[in-house]
């Protein structure tokens, strides 16, 4: 019992030591199963004939599925009943995170038993991890309240991330989608139906806006499958939750149902794109010079008073100190 103990000690007062010796032990072990991987990795034209002529292995010589995608992977079936248990099929909070899950382009089905598992994870172990190493100390009020507040944020933590990936995948395809309708235009104009507007739209604007362009292949093959088409433009719009695609699609649907002329809607709907992304850009420039108060304000007057006054606050001291 003594030796674990002095361990113990020996990792609460070494921590930052005990971190580099774990990271240097796992950086050499990735190191050493790369290697691995390269080394005895097949050739290609045997990986290839394989895809097309798979080989059908024996039961016994099977090897086991721990980290395979899908639901019979190892990771699918730990995370499952987590998932059960925590958030059941039918509730709200679980289609509002699919929904999430979704626009942050994460489709899997398998993704929201992922992220159900990762926030219970993180909620125990940040706690327990803080509470490891006050083990053998004393327990205050401060103690509890930090690992309330680990509680928080080892919960909240996954939510901020899937936020931000959100929003930077929205970016994307606010920034990409006036040069999409811009071939939308081209495209109609060339003759080409709606389906094939999409289909071809999708395949041109991949290099620009990878997220876009599966939006636009993700709906045609929507359309394909039989769904009545203004079910699928509304569901491409509940994917991205971008503003500008949810009006895009509405014009979409009024054009279709009204017969009226779908490039010269799509134009107009271009146009008044770029009007305003010029219209944020100016008022992002406007707002620029009231956000540089706090920092002329806090950092460079500090200086600017301390260069300027400095000398004469000097003299008057000098002055001041010598007549006395």
């Amino acid at each position: 019992m003594k030796p674990l103990l002095y361990s113990y000690y020996w990792i609460a007062d070494n921590v930052m030591y005990a971190s580099l010796l774990s990271l240097t032990f796992l950086g050499v072990t990735l190191g050493v199963f790369g290697i691995t991987y390269l080394w005895v990795r097949r050739n290609p034209a045997e990986e290839r004939l394989g895809r097309l002529i798979p080989i059908k292995e024996p039961s016994l010589l099977k090897k086991p599925k721990l980290l395979d995608k899908g639901p019979d992977g190892f990771v699918a079936r730990f995370t499952k009943p987590i998932n059960t248990l925590v958030v059941p099929q039918t509730s709200d909070l679980g289609r509002k995170t699919r929904l999430r899950l979704i626009q942050a382009g994460y489709r899997s089905a398998t993704t929201f038993q992922y992220f159900v598992a990762v926030k219970i994870m993180l909620l125990v172990l940040f706690p327990l991890i803080y509470l490891a190493s006050r083990f053998f100390y004393t327990f205050s009020l401060q103690v509890v309240l930090f690992t309330l507040l680990l509680i928080i944020v080892g919960f909240g933590l996954p939510d901020l991330i899937l936020g931000y990936l959100i929003r930077s995948r929205q970016g994307r395809i606010i920034k990409a989608l006036p040069d999409a309708l811009d071939l939308m235009v081209v495209c109609v104009e060339a003759g080409l139906g709606l389906d094939m507007t999409f289909k071809r739209v999708g395949d041109e604007i991949r290099p620009i806006c990878p997220d876009l362009s599966d939006e636009f292949n993700l709906t045609t093959l929507e359309v394909r499958a039989g769904k009545n088409r203004g079910e699928c433009f509304k569901n491409m719009a509940l994917r991205t939750g971008v503003q500008e695609v949810g009006n895009l699609m509405t014009i979409l649907i009024q054009t279709s149902r009204f017969g009226t002329s779908l490039a010269k809607a799509l134009r107009v709907h271009s146009d008044a794109m770029r009007i305003k992304r010029r219209q944020i850009a100016e008022e992002t420039a406007a707002k620029s010079t009231v956000k540089l108060i706090f920092p002329l304000v806090c950092f460079i007057f500090p200086a600017i008073f301390v260069v300027l006054v400095g000398p004469g606050v000097i003299r008057i001291i000098k002055v001041l100190f010598t007549s006395i």
